[in-house]
């Protein structure tokens, strides 16, 4: 479980990117932080493993307050994914993906072992491994950071506008890929993203942040679709968009009240 608490951010320069924040994420669930530039998500998000410390609040990570933790240890218990991998440039794939559990002692023999396990989960051929991050493509950059990401076995995952960089065929499928490993694996996921479409098909709660990290909406994405909160979330997930609107349907299944998108794809529950 991941616990914001009242959190603020305000940098040297006056510049306010977060004012008072209040949020609890689930633990085993994905939880997607949706907004414009300068809603504060990317903040908010890095204030988890501290790469940013609040000016005032606290974020809790269980019972612990992350202040209180070694940033360098809180680190690496955590996975991290950014745009465009964040690959290091010099070193084959393989040690990319080894490179957090070698950090944390494990012998590099059966840490490179390891990697090219995660290789394997994230859908690539582990001959990829002695490759230099500059000969894969966009989309397989994505993946070894999730692998890396995912190769000290942590169970919190931080994903900041990862598949923003690829085109929207591979974005997709890394969509679709991350669905099916949240399936197997069940981390604690934050994911960051100005992509409404991305947040809804991802999350089981989308948070919609205006400016400042204010929280304009909170729910299951078919809740949001069904009834958003005002006009600011109606713009904002494209309702008020005339013809390129989207055309919502409920039906009743099994007892359920079930929202599907024009495309007859269905978005989630609305829970009475």
């Amino acid at each position: 479980m991941i616990r914001f608490d009242a959190v603020t951010k305000t940098y040297d320069d006056g510049t306010r990117a977060v004012g008072e924040f209040s949020l609890t994420i689930p633990s085993h669930r994905t939880v997607a932080l949706v907004g414009s530039s300068g809603s504060g998500k990317t903040t908010l998000l890095r204030m988890v493993n501290r790469m940013v410390d609040p000016t005032s609040g606290s974020v809790f990570i269980d019972e612990d307050n992350v202040a209180d933790v070694d940033p360098v240890a809180l680190r690496r218990s955590i996975g991290y994914v950014l745009q465009q991998g964040g690959l290091l440039p010099h070193r084959t794939v393989l040690d990319n993906v080894a490179t957090v559990a070698v950090l944390g002692g494990t012998p590099k023999p059966k840490a490179r072992a390891l990697a090219a396990e995660m290789l394997e989960r994230v859908g690539l051929d582990p001959a990829l491994g002695n490759r230099y991050p500059a000969q894969l493509s966009g989309g397989q950059q994505q993946r070894v950071g999730v692998a890396r990401a995912l190769a000290p076995n942590p169970n919190i995952l931080l994903m900041d506008e990862p598949f923003g960089a690829v085109d929207p065929i591979v974005r997709r499928e890394l969509q679709t890929e991350l669905l099916r490993l949240q399936r197997e694996l069940g981390k604690t996921i934050l994911f960051v993203t100005h992509d409404i479409d991305e947040a809804f098909r991802l999350g089981d709660e989308v948070v919609v942040l205006r400016e400042g990290g204010e929280i304009a909406q909170c729910g299951a994405p078919a809740d949001i679709l069904a009834s958003p909160a005002d006009d600011f979330v109606r713009h904002f997930i494209g309702l008020d968009l005339g013809d390129e609107a989207r055309t919502l349907t409920t039906r009743n299944v099994d007892g359920q009240r079930i929202v599907f998108d024009r495309a007859g794809r269905p978005l989630g529950v609305i829970e009475e």
